[in-house]
């Protein structure tokens, strides 16, 4: 009984990062890095996805440390609503995970330790001051999701042709934070948190839609500035549905339910738009002769 106990908390320190995010992140990085050719090595490379791993796990645990009656409704399985973690651990977890992030990113470069402490402090941030603003908290998460992507490419010649890609995940996320926001709007309300989902439902559904169109006028333009070719421009015009059909599901309906089908189809088209910069990348790079 005791050993089983032992392997629930050490799933729990596992669990509370986020795995699915943290996969997420180290994709992201990892494709930072390649597209923007850069020519440091692969250790550089497997040092700066454990920095951004960790940051992102210190993020996810320091932020429900802060909700932790909030989740009792809102997220009861989670590691600490459930009881499987103590605050108290938790907080240890979290000094470990940032102290990680900034020896991994020191490791590679001073550049990379000060691109690492700025989205630590932002995290920090967030969970202890901007999460009950509206759209402020959700701004500085969805920032942080798309930096990701610039982390793993900083200092690297192509750099530039990460900047829109970046744009475009900044968005997207943010409209998925947005929607988060809504789908967890009974329990931050019982825990007086004034979170975005507070907005009146019209301003919220017309800001969703706002975000969307501009998504859309930007998604085509890496392609026509001659960062990326033909297959990113097919890739994304197949992902178009699924952003029409999410936003469609959200004018006509906004219970629970709904609201995290929404959410995941989000991140789903996400991954997708790093797929599009991967598949075009890697056509020009090994069968498309220049």
């Amino acid at each position: 009984m005791r050993t089983f106990d032992k392997m629930v908390q050490a799933v729990a320190y596992f669990k509370i990062i986020r795995p699915k995010n943290a996969a997420m992140t180290a994709v992201a990085v990892a494709l930072g890095f390649w597209v923007a050719d850069s020519t440091r090595t692969l250790y550089a490379l497997a040092l700066l996805i454990v920095s951004a791993v960790c940051a992102v796990g210190f993020g996810n645990v320091v932020n429900d440390i802060c909700d932790a009656e909030a989740d009792r409704i809102n997220h009861p399985n989670r590691p600490i609503p459930s009881g499987n973690m103590t605050i108290r651990s938790a907080a240890v977890w979290a000094v470990v995970l940032a102290a990680a992030a900034l020896v991994s990113g020191g490791l590679v470069s001073r550049i990379h330790l000060l691109g690492c402490a700025l989205p630590l402090f932002l995290l920090l941030a967030y969970a202890l001051f901007l999460k009950g603003t509206p759209l402020a908290g959700n701004t500085v998460v969805s920032l942080l999701v798309a930096y990701a992507l610039l982390y793993g490419g900083l200092g690297a010649p192509a750099f530039v042709h990460l900047m829109i890609p970046a744009f475009l995940a900044f968005l997207l996320n943010l409209s998925r934070e947005i929607v988060k926001d809504m789908e967890d709007q009974a329990g931050d309300r019982l825990h007086g948190l004034l979170t975005t989902a507070s907005l009146p439902l019209p301003a919220l559904r017309a800001l969703l839609v706002w975000l969307g169109i501009v998504y859309v006028l930007n998604l085509f333009i890496p392609s026509i500035a001659g960062h990326f070719g033909i297959v990113y421009l097919v890739v994304c015009a197949l992902l178009l549905p699924l952003h029409v059909t999410w936003a469609a599901m959200l004018l006509r309906r906004t219970d629970r339910h709904v609201l995290s089908r929404i959410s995941s189809l989000i991140k789903w088209e996400m991954l997708g738009g790093m797929a599009a910069v991967a598949a075009d990348r890697a056509a020009y790079r090994f069968f498309i002769p220049p």
